[in-house]
């Protein structure tokens, strides 16, 4: 944008410049030639396109004194480049038509010259600062998305964290409950029913009774509150999260999607699944890439875990019939996975393509 306007007060002083000096039938075609090469120049930005283009305006100069005039505006594209030297044939043309021109034509084609100079160093400049400025505010934008970013998963693991200490510190203080009141209550009910037992006045046995009542509903709720507060510090995403972070064998990709929290059982046998088939991939795999995928549907849960090593055609096969026959041996890893599996009349399906690829949905209940 910068460079048109430059272009057009030069052919607008150079035009003014020319009428005044010109006369003849064809003093038109100079100015279509300089304006054609002009605008040429702006669509290609090959600098030497550029220079051929001076180059045969100068020639037309020397042949035919009428286009020096409109010089200016042709070499302004060749300025502040690497070909700017070639302007040392001005001075050639000058001599070769001063008699052409009057000394106050010639003066001002180098004044509109010099002006060409300084209007294409400032052109530059300018692009020059506004680039930096957009390379400034590119730099700026990048670096507050990748704070931004960066302090959100600041926060996120802030919240795992949390989570994670505070279902940790849920059992704890169950296991401090069943540990210590929970023996005491049953200390105290030995003790009650021994004294039941010694007891031979039918008052005192009544109270003796009424007391073992009491502390057995104690027992009972005191359990109950232990068992619900020990499933609820069993959280699966927390445990599978912390599966992933800890598998450093290569890149994992990990998709959590669940929001109905599964049974405790089938939460242990998800995560012993997970952990088993990691410890399979590093012993058994030469995979660079993991996924690991926890959905819900409306009727199941799905679990995939898959890797894109490439197995030994023996080994392949060997998974293949264990797959087709259900009989998974000792030694695979796969035994205590598929018992897991049918204990919540699940589904396993095993793909060893492109990778092993372990597929298990489990009911709803």
């Amino acid at each position: 944008m910068y460079e048109i306007i430059d272009k057009l007060l030069l052919f607008i002083c150079c035009l003014a410049l020319y009428l005044f000096e010109v006369t003849g039938s064809f003093y038109i075609v100079p100015i279509i030639i300089a304006v054609v090469l002009s605008s040429l120049f702006v669509y290609y930005e090959d600098a030497r396109i550029r220079f051929a283009g001076c180059l045969l305006y100068a020639l037309l100069c020397l042949l035919f004194p009428g286009y020096i005039i409109l010089l200016p505006l042709v070499l302004y594209d060749i300025l502040h480049t690497k070909y700017q030297y070639a302007i040392v044939i001005i001075p050639t043309l000058y001599i070769f038509h001063f008699e052409d021109y009057s000394a106050m034509a010639l003066s001002l084609t180098t004044v509109l010259l010099l002006v060409a100079y300084l209007l294409k160093f400032k052109t530059d400049k300018l692009g020059a600062l506004k680039g930096e400025y957009n390379d400034l505010r590119d730099s700026s934008t990048a670096l507050s998305l990748l704070l931004e970013e960066r302090n959100q998963g600041l926060l996120q693991n802030q919240d795992y964290e949390i989570n994670l200490a505070t279902l940790n510190e849920r059992n704890r203080i169950s296991k401090e409950i069943h540990d210590n009141i929970g023996h005491l209550l049953s200390r105290a009910l030995l003790q009650v029913g021994a004294l039941l037992t010694l007891a031979k006045e039918e008052l005192l046995q009544e109270g003796l009774s009424d007391l073992k009542v009491s502390l057995s509903e104690g027992m009972d709720q005191i359990r109950n509150s232990i068992h619900n507060m020990y499933d609820e510090s069993i959280d699966l995403y927390s445990q599978m999260e912390q599966l992933v972070k800890n598998f450093t064998f290569c890149p994992i990709h990990y998709e959590y999607d669940i929001t109905t929290s599964p049974q405790v059982q089938l939460k242990h046998a998800m995560i012993a699944i997970t952990k088993e088939s990691l410890a399979n991939i590093i012993r058994h795999s030469g995979a660079t890439k993991v996924l690991v995928l926890l959905r819900e549907h409306p009727a199941m849960y799905q679990l995939v875990i898959q890797d894109n090593g490439i197995l030994e055609e023996y080994k392949a096969k060997a998974l293949t019939k264990a797959f087709e026959s259900q009989e998974y041996g000792e030694g695979m890893g796969l035994h205590n996975i598929y018992d897991r599996v049918k204990s919540f009349e699940g589904n396993i399906h095993i793909s060893v393509e492109n990778g092993f690829k372990l597929f298990i949905s489990f009911p709803k209940r």
